[in-house]
């Protein structure tokens, strides 16, 4: 049999794929023999005898390259000789694990099509859109068995769901959340969700140990199925993030006229009364009183001759004095909010940059200003007006915590990193989508996803397909 020798030119090749030392050997025809074998059956020595397969691998459609497992015959016997190659299994087995990482690296990304496409214009890999399906479903199916190790404490909870549609099914992507350690401690996909199933699943996680509290969304069977799981007695704590946005969105849609909401300084200065009652806002609130001093003191000392100049500097239209007034009147208040607007980003940011929070207000204080609004609920539009009849009805679940947790924003940050609002629509399967789940848990615990491959590893399979070819 005639082989294929080592030279200067392809020297290194040999040295990186392993076969300098002579133990793998190959043939003039591509076939990858070990060094011959006894016969177990008479003791002499085999021959070299072909290959036992064609050893198609994948890769072998991008390259037109094979791997030939060679085979081992007795002379004297006619019977084969079993040949142990480990060489040649450790390679199609790198070329197997290489495709199979950049699959699952992009499946939470990318779909069978997007992925083949990516490959074949990437890395001008051909593999056809059934093995990339294979590989996944393969991987899914194996993660989405893994269970995550936690431990209870007496400590705060959230609680969510975030309302998701696989294959056109309504589902909910339940998540019980430490607040504590920032981290998840249940996450799971379900088709039904009712006061049975949340208690069922409230157990099944708190077994033992009964936690301080939970924070949660308003629904009325939060409460029920909490308390039926954990005592009459348990901490329920509203989340206030959750009321401040029903405020605001209750508020918007009382002055709407139309699609365009009328906002004016009062109404912000009474939305921010509203959203003052658990925080303390007392400087945007002053900020808005200065606002609306300065707006006012503009109007009382609104002349014809300034009208004139701001019908100017705005290119006015209209033609009457009175419209024209209440026009630029109306620029000046807009300029004024945008100008509020503007300084409540400023404030957000420089509490994001320094890690700052708003503070929260103690209990009592906070239902002395509660109180007072109440009083004055007539002031603010019928609908926040039923708002806080309800939040009357309910305050003992927005200070349950007696301030220590406010609100579920951690857990929502978790849903907003881990599946975008546009992907709540997925054409994946449970598996799937419990998979990329898992996997982005894992890589918050800084555990592999998919198996590393060593820029040495690389050469490996890119000289090997390139030294068939």
């Amino acid at each position: 049999m005639k082989i294929k020798q080592p030279t200067l030119i392809n020297f290194s090749t040999y040295q990186i794929l392993g076969m300098f030392d002579n133990k793998i050997i190959q043939s003039m025809t591509g076939i990858y023999h070990t060094k011959r074998e006894h016969c177990p059956i008479c003791g002499k020595l085999g021959s070299y005898n072909g290959s036992s397969n064609k050893g198609k691998h994948d890769l072998s459609r991008s390259t037109g390259s094979y791997l030939r497992l060679g085979q081992q015959r007795c002379t004297s016997c006619n019977e084969p000789i079993p040949v142990n190659n480990e060489w040649f299994l450790k390679m199609k087995e790198k070329i197997r694990d290489f495709i199979k990482s950049i699959v699952i690296s992009l499946s939470s990304s990318l779909s069978e099509e997007e992925i083949k496409v990516h490959l074949e214009e990437v890395y001008q890999i051909k593999i056809p859109k059934s093995t990339i399906h294979k590989i996944k479903s393969i991987a899914d199916k194996e993660i989405s068995s893994l269970e995550f190790e936690y431990k209870v404490k007496e400590g705060w909870y959230g609680y969510d769901e975030q309302h998701i549609k696989i294959k056109g099914k309504k589902a909910y992507r339940i998540v019980i959340f430490d607040l504590e350690l920032n981290d998840v401690i249940y996450e799971n996909i379900h088709f039904k969700l009712s006061k049975k199933i949340l208690k069922k699943i409230l157990t099944k996680v708190f077994p033992d140990k009964k936690p301080l509290g939970f924070v949660v969304d308003m629904l009325p069977m939060y409460s029920k199925a909490f308390k039926a799981a954990f005592g009459r007695r348990f901490k329920l704590q509203f989340c206030v993030f959750h009321l401040n946005k029903l405020i605001l969105k209750e508020y918007r849609e009382s002055i709407t006229i139309g699609k365009v909401a009328k906002w004016s300084l009062v109404h912000y200065y009474n939305l921010y009364t509203l959203l003052a009652i658990f925080y303390n806002r007392n400087d945007e609130l002053n900020h808005l009183k200065k606002l609306m001093k300065h707006f006012n003191n503009f109007k009382e000392n609104l002349t014809p001759e300034k009208v004139q100049m701001y019908v100017q500097k705005y290119s006015v239209k209209t033609k009457k004095f009175e419209t024209q007034k209440r026009n630029v009147i109306h620029i000046i208040e807009i300029k004024l909010m945008k100008a509020f607007r503007q300084r409540l980003k400023q404030k957000k940011q420089w509490r994001k940059r320094y890690k700052k929070t708003l503070l929260v207000r103690p209990v009592e204080l906070a239902k002395y200003i509660f109180d007072k609004i109440f009083f004055q609920k007539m002031l603010y539009p019928k609908k926040i007006q039923d708002r806080l009849v309800k939040i009357k009805d309910n305050f003992d679940y927005f200070i349950a915590s007696d301030g220590l947790v406010m609100t579920n924003n951690k857990l929502e940050g978790h849903f907003g990193a881990t599946l975008k609002k546009f992907r709540k629509k997925l054409s994946k399967s449970v598996y799937s989508l419990s998979a990329i789940l898992k996997r982005k848990h894992l890589r918050r615990l800084g555990k592999a996803v998919v198996k590393s491959f060593s820029l040495a590893d690389l050469a490996q399979v890119f000289l090997l397909v390139s030294f068939l070819s």
